[in-house]
């Protein structure tokens, strides 16, 4: 891949996914281009691209090969703490919350699953038994979710998970643990792109969007957190990475803590 060729893929990725593909990433996103031009028969750069916005097949192949997935249970766990430990501050900033018996959280780039199925282990933990607990867990990449749909993962979880929560929340087999089906039921599955349009029929109560950021410019940053504020409830809690802030955006969020933000 030449420096042209280069910049057309970047280029495509910002204005289609909000994607800021830096020049230190041209050496590793080569090699992966170079195998779906192979395994697609495509000669050029250009002649891959111009099929790529016919075909969704074709971009879901590529965000595949080309996102990273890295994530465990309670990581950063410092903001399920701050949940465990806010409980009342939530709910009383909330007072939806105890009128409608119901939270509504959004994990915004949920991998394979690891950060939703926490966040309902812990609100189901901490939260009254009467509330109803409903997470939308969303992901750009579709291998990941059809990981995380399935729910399960292998015994090296037993270093992330304290074993109070792997013997509540999980069902042990022989060389793995699956989710234990009454915390799934509390989360919906879902492809989405943090480019298009929010369009949800309810605003949420907490959003989760944690070491995503770091792959857009900042004007998308802006973009994107403007557009998580107007689809938080009031005193709703936005929840991002620890290598990410806030600070150079122009956003309308107050902030409570490190990393944690308040509408």
């Amino acid at each position: 891949m030449n420096n042209d060729e280069f910049l057309i893929f970047q280029s495509f990725l910002n204005e289609n996914f909000g994607i800021h593909l830096g020049d230190d990433k041209k050496y590793i996103i080569d090699t992966k281009i170079k195998k779906l031009l192979q395994k697609n028969n495509f000669k050029t750069i250009k002649e891959y691209i111009k099929h790529i916005k016919l075909s969704k097949a074709l971009k879901i192949e590529l965000l595949n090969e080309i996102t990273v997935n890295k994530t465990n249970f309670f990581r950063e766990i410092n903001h399920f703490n701050f949940i465990k430990n806010n409980i009342k501050f939530i709910l009383n900033e909330n007072k939806r919350i105890l009128k409608n018996k119901e939270i509504r959280v959004w994990s915004a780039a949920c991998s394979t699953g690891e950060e939703p199925y926490t966040l309902a282990m812990v609100l189901h933990e901490y939260l009254p038994e009467d509330i109803n607990i409903k997470i939308l867990a969303t992901d750009i990449s579709h291998n990941v979710l059809q990981k995380a749909i399935k729910g399960k993962y292998p015994k090296i979880i037993e270093n992330e998970i304290p074993i109070y929560y792997l013997q509540k929340y999980f069902i042990k087999q022989k060389d793995a643990y699956t989710i234990n089906p009454f915390i799934k039921n509390n989360i919906t599955f879902r492809a989405f792109n943090l480019k298009e349009p929010f369009i949800f029929k309810n605003s949420f109560d907490i959003i989760f969007c944690r070491n995503v950021m770091i792959y857009f410019d900042s004007e998308f940053q802006e973009t994107l957190v403007n557009k998580f504020y107007n689809n938080l409830e009031k005193n709703g809690l936005l929840f991002i990475g620890h290598s990410e802030s806030l600070g150079q955006l122009n956003h309308k969020f107050k902030y409570l803590k490190p990393t944690i933000y308040q509408k």
